[in-house]
């Protein structure tokens, strides 16, 4: 007889403590979790200033020559740049000094963000 109140107490108890540790999910944005863990891969803009040399527009590319990008350990250079969307062109020219962002998009592949001329 005690087997079976010491079995029942002990169910009970395992049904009520996991109730009381899944508490009410009912509010949760369950959508919003597939990404919590995961801000070590989210994409992080890194500012650089420097002077936009050309525009490829047909592929989506832009030659810029930068000073030092500290974040990601980058002496300056002059380099090609993809861009997704040429938008972020408007009211830049060749020759423009500018300060920029650049993305990283995976291992070796780098994009830019954003751009404003400088003045």
């Amino acid at each position: 007889m005690k087997k079976v109140i010491y079995s029942s107490v002990l169910v009970v108890l395992l049904a009520t403590s996991a109730t009381a540790m899944a508490g009410d999910m009912s509010g949760m944005n369950h959508a919003d979790m597939q990404n919590m863990g995961h801000a070590s891969t989210a994409m992080k803009g890194h500012k650089a200033e420097g002077v936009l040399n050309s525009i490829d527009l047909a592929n989506l590319k832009i030659n810029l020559t930068h000073g030092p990008v500290k974040s990601l350990g980058w002496p300056g250079m002059t380099m090609n740049f993809s861009i997704k969307d040429a938008a972020i062109l408007k009211g830049i020219q060749p020759g423009q000094k500018v300060a920029f962002e650049i993305v990283k998009e995976a291992p070796k592949k780098f994009y830019v963000s954003k751009i404003t001329a400088l003045k």
